[in-house]
């Protein structure tokens, strides 16, 4: 970002940058549909959050042939922006977080580990962590089923259940109205009631994602 787009899309709240671009998007016939649908943000909030775990956030960023900003916050209700010369990166954004006490668990990679592979394992994009590589999974369901494999159904399954067990249905399909719905269910073929485990209640491990994002899981 420039200064003026830092200026404009973090100083303002509830200015969401994702939400006009993808307006932009939407108006070009040339665009790519498919990485449209994969933008995620609405209400321009979001970046806020940070707050909720830190007393200090500071963003450092950079736009091809423009010069470096910092815009610093203790969520108070005010910031500075200033440009900066010393960044050591050409393009790019850095955000620093100064974690409350109560949030120091997130300064531990096995925290912040745990908390990428639960919410953002599908998400198409490379994380790295300390220099390491977090390997995403593919969302099959949101590919066409007839693009799918078997075998790609039964090592997914196998994720999801960490068991060698394979299922014993599936069902895969697409709902376009009123609500577009991409979705893929699997009917274990075992449960603990088989294995004699009495009083056992099993979950229902059915886990509703919007944009590859976990929104809630155990629906």
């Amino acid at each position: 970002m420039d200064y003026e787009s830092i200026a404009s899309n973090l100083g303002t709240i509830a200015k969401s940058g994702s939400k006009e671009f993808r307006e932009i998007i939407d108006q070009d016939v040339n665009a790519d549909s498919e990485a449209a649908d994969e933008i995620i943000g609405q209400f321009g909030v979001g970046f806020y959050s940070s707050f909720i775990v830190s007393n200090h956030v500071e963003v450092l960023s950079k736009a091809e042939g423009s010069e470096g900003v910092r815009w610093v916050s203790d969520g108070e209700g005010e910031y500075e922006i200033s440009t900066v010369s010393n960044l050591n990166f050409e393009r790019g954004t850095k955000i620093i977080l100064r974690l409350n006490k109560e949030a120091s668990d997130f300064s531990r990679s096995s925290e912040v580990e745990k908390i990428i592979r639960k919410y953002s394992i599908f998400n198409k994009y490379p994380i790295n962590l300390n220099g390491d590589s977090l390997s995403n999974l593919t969302a099959i369901w949101y590919r066409d089923k007839r693009e799918v494999t078997q075998d790609e159904y039964e090592q997914f399954y196998e994720h999801l259940s960490d068991s060698k067990i394979p299922y014993k249905f599936k069902l895969h399909y697409v709902a376009d109205v009123p609500l577009s719905i991409k979705a893929l269910f699997y009917v274990p073929s075992t449960h603990a009631e088989n294995m004699q485990m009495q009083g056992t209640q099993e979950k229902l491990k059915l886990h509703l994602y919007s944009k590859k994002v976990l929104i809630k899981e155990n629906c």
